[in-house]
């Protein structure tokens, strides 16, 4: 995509939360009889609610990691007007996700702010567990994490969380083929595909970003607001295969051969998390 493209692309999204902040406020506003007047006090709350925040965001990204769980909340969280939302790596050198593109990082682990309002953690497979051999990344996940105001994950990033000590005596999720590995570190594993714990939110596997980045914005912005994101994302899935995304329904030939296929790596990431996590 050029910069000009860029550009349209930006403004159209602008003058879409405009319009949703200006709808909004006449549907804040009740229909008024000869008798009635609008509720100001109600109408004023909505406007408050959707007035421009000053969230700071960093998604973090490692080589390895899996791209839609960065980059699909990526997308959800900077629709919130006012939100500043950044990729942060060990350096300020493009990053290799699992499929083999880059992503250029905004902040190093040098520069990056040191309390932010989200924290939130991608996660991988071999990316993972390299991540977890990195005492650098590990150290970072840990400062970075305990001083935010609210820490998340997606998918295996769950399992970096609670390597590194953020996810003791919380309830959270993963992917559906490492909850297992939760309570190694301290966590209480749970199959809702969003889970919020006081500070804590930990989305299931990949596309559940989407879903938790949504849930955030509505935290931050309120329902309407988060309808509107949704809407213009047109987040309106129809699988060619219903209920077969959840092992719970889904074909148990396919579920058995997936296990099949993915046990030596949920071993060995086992293994990985027991080396680092405390006991």
């Amino acid at each position: 995509m050029n910069t000009q493209d860029t550009s349209i692309d930006a403004t159209t999204r602008r003058a879409f939360l405009r319009a949703l902040a200006a709808t909004a406020a006449i549907a804040s506003i009740p229909r008024a009889t000869a008798a009635e007047t609008p509720d100001a006090q109600a109408h004023e709350q909505a406007m408050a609610q959707l007035k421009p925040g000053s969230e700071n965001i960093v998604i973090l990204l490692y080589p390895g990691f899996t791209a839609l769980d960065a980059i699909g909340p990526e997308y959800i969280l900077s629709t919130m007007s006012g939100a500043k939302v950044k990729f942060v790596a060990k350096t300020l050198a493009p990053v290799t996700c699992e499929t083999g593109f880059e992503v250029t990082p905004q902040f190093s682990f040098e520069n990056c702010p040191a309390a932010p309002d989200l924290f939130l953690i991608p996660g991988g497979t071999a990316g993972v567990m390299a991540a977890l051999a990195d005492p650098e990344t590990m150290d970072f996940i840990r400062k970075t994490g305990a001083a935010s105001k609210l820490v998340g994950s997606v998918c295996t990033g769950s399992l970096l969380l609670g390597a590194a000590g953020l996810l003791d005596d919380y309830e959270a999720t993963s992917h559906w083929q490492t909850l297992e590995l939760l309570p190694l570190c301290g966590a209480r594993p749970s199959k809702k595909r969003v889970v919020f714990d006081r500070d804590r939110v930990t989305g299931a596997g990949v596309t559940a970003g989407l879903d938790l980045a949504l849930e955030i914005v509505q935290r931050y912005r309120g329902d309407f607001y988060a309808k509107g994101v949704q809407l213009l994302a047109q987040y309106a899935p129809q699988p060619p295969f219903p209920g077969s995304g959840d092992p719970a329904t889904a074909d148990p030939d396919v579920v058995k051969l997936m296990n099949g296929m993915h046990k030596p790596f949920v071993d060995l990431l086992g293994n990985s998390i027991k080396a680092v996590a405390k006991p």
